[in-house]
């Protein structure tokens, strides 16, 4: 940060109460950023610093995530020791390889680890299966295991192509594609020489909008996922042709969404978009991606009230027809409530069955 981004922090800060920083603490705990922010704070003058006894609160989690860092190391060493024993490379996505571009990569929050070895992918499962891994229920994109209290989300697909709402299927399918198409044996990229590997740029770059466009829909993105954003495209800037990921991008009808975020996060965090970026701000969509990111955090569980439910299914649609065109009712909101209900009855049947069973 330089002289004149210190002052104006200082200048909105400076009327803070405790009850603001607790607010504060609170919410970057919800957007994913609680230790970058605590970082942030530190070039704030010391009279505009938080109340001690938040700050050491803030701090001990500081320590916790760094802890929590080098455990996810050590999983994934443990992890790529096991794969070279059994002729498979460890291949990971986002995550911890989204974290090492991180000026402090432990300050960059993780929840699991992703593999993807796409059609090695039951290899896998039947790998970590043999040294009775616990193996939770997974999604048709993945299966769960949990090492060292460490979820490890083995995937055999980049996206859901099994999604209920055909259009952002056919979407995630063709993406799927694109990105299988561009990727062969040999062309992960090596992270050190512990048979750990990643991603190339321009396959990794197609496969983040891809992963933060299904989150935004999903009324799930944070900050923690546009500071992901920012870092990725701002570090591999000489590594990636944005010329062909322009055209991928308007091949797949992605052009207005990429253009926003480009924009927002030009706007909130310091990015120079160098590919999509608009001429002129769109102000209406900037609104928009704010309130989604910080107002409309509802997910559809068991506990939600059905109006809830419908309220945030109404909110995807909305999305949905900025970014994918005009979508009715019928295409969209039936078959999301259809399949929400179906749920509901297939978990009041499970527990009555384990309630006569036992």
């Amino acid at each position: 940060m330089n002289k004149d981004e210190v002052e104006y922090s200082s200048h909105v800060l400076k009327n803070n109460k405790n009850e603001n920083w607790k607010q504060l603490f609170n919410l970057s705990i919800r957007q994913g950023v609680l230790l970058l922010s605590y970082e942030g704070i530190q070039y704030l003058p010391a009279s505009l610093q938080p109340p001690r006894n938040l700050k050491l609160r803030w701090c001990v989690n500081v320590v916790k995530g760094k802890e929590r860092y080098d455990h996810y190391k050590e999983v994934i060493t443990k992890l790529s020791g096991l794969f070279f024993n059994n002729n498979l490379k460890l291949v990971l996505i986002k995550g911890i390889t989204i974290a090492e571009l991180y000026p402090v990569p432990s300050l960059r929050e993780s929840g699991d680890i992703d593999i993807c070895l796409l059609e090695k992918a039951g290899q896998v499962d039947n790998l970590l299966e043999t040294l009775g891994v616990r193996k939770e229920k997974g999604i048709p994109k993945h299966t769960t295991f949990f090492i060292d209290g460490i979820p490890i989300e083995n995937h055999y697909t980049f996206f859901d192509t099994s999604l209920t709402f055909r259009r952002e299927r056919q979407l995630y399918q063709k993406m799927e594609n694109i990105l299988k198409g561009m990727l062969s044996e040999e062309s992960y990229i090596s992270i050190n020489e512990n048979n750990i590997f990643q991603l190339p740029p321009q396959a990794a770059a197609l496969y983040i909008i891809g992963h933060t466009f299904r989150h935004f829909c999903c009324l799930d993105t944070n900050i923690r996922q546009l500071c992901d954003w920012t870092i990725f495209f701002s570090k591999y800037k000489n590594n990636i042709d944005y010329e062909l990921l322009s055209s991928q991008v308007c091949e797949l009808g992605l052009n207005d969404f990429v253009s926003h975020i480009n924009d927002f996060c030009f706007l909130k965090l310091g990015f120079r978009p160098y590919f999509m970026a608009s001429p002129k701000m769109d102000t209406k969509a900037e609104l928009m991606i704010l309130k989604t990111i910080m107002r409309y955090r509802v997910t559809p569980v068991i506990h939600v009230p059905v109006i809830g439910v419908i309220a945030y299914l109404f909110r995807r649609n909305n999305l949905y027809k900025r970014y994918l065109g005009r979508v009715n009712l019928s295409e969209f909101l039936l078959p999301e409530l259809k399949s929400y209900f179906l749920y509901l009855l297939k978990k009041r049947w499970r527990r009555v069955k384990k309630e006569i069973e036992a």
